[in-house]
């Protein structure tokens, strides 16, 4: 397993430290509705990297992961009929989406900027705002502004405490990722339980 682990760290530091580490940030935030890992930790790597481009990291992240979102949005907001019957109630309950959908259609404007900056998923956050039909401008005003401001502090973190940040995660990387993997793990376990609710 620590192995495992030293490869990734090499193979992540290769790529923070490459020409196309930008190319890189956009294409993992573009991915980000289709992934199951934390990207916030993989912008505070690429940041820890380059620290003189960790606001330029910021906007890329935060633009790549606004296209992502739109695509999930447009996914939701018109092949819902084709993918909703695999996915409530196989992977949610149908009283469950039902309680979501009355909550956006309620708040919609803040359910979309608090769901983009608290560590909520991508995907369900864009595929539900398409499902129930938000307003797109309102959506992608709201989820930018959002994920501006969340990377942004991850950003300034890294600017006034990269260095010992850095030096926790070269010597703790191996642990991070056991973390990860229980995070990753709990969460998939919740949103089971939730779908048999």
């Amino acid at each position: 397993m620590k192995d495992k682990t030293a490869k990734l760290y090499h193979w992540a530091t290769e790529k923070a430290n490459s020409k196309r580490a930008s190319i890189w940030i956009g294409l993992l935030f573009f991915l980000e509705i289709f992934l199951f890992i934390p990207l916030d930790a993989v912008l505070m790597f690429f940041c820890l990297q380059n620290k003189q481009k960790i606001f330029y990291y910021v906007l890329i992240a935060a633009v790549a992961s606004l296209f992502g979102a739109c695509v999930g949005y447009f996914l939701g907001h018109f092949l819902w009929e084709w993918i909703g019957p695999y996915i409530v109630p196989n992977l949610i309950s149908l009283s469950l989406f039902n309680q979501i959908g009355i909550h956006f259609q309620q708040y919609e404007s803040w359910a979309v900027f608090l769901g983009a900056l608290l560590p909520f998923p991508l995907k369900a956050l864009s595929l539900t705002a398409g499902v129930f039909h938000l307003p797109l401008l309102s959506f992608i005003c709201c989820l930018a502004a959002a994920r501006l401001l969340r990377f942004m502090i991850v950003g300034a973190a890294m600017a006034f405490w990269g260095e010992k940040v850095k030096m926790f995660m070269d010597r703790h990387f191996h642990l991070m990722m056991i973390l990860i993997a229980v995070k990753a793990t709990l969460a998939l376990g919740i949103f089971w339980i939730a779908a048999q609710a």
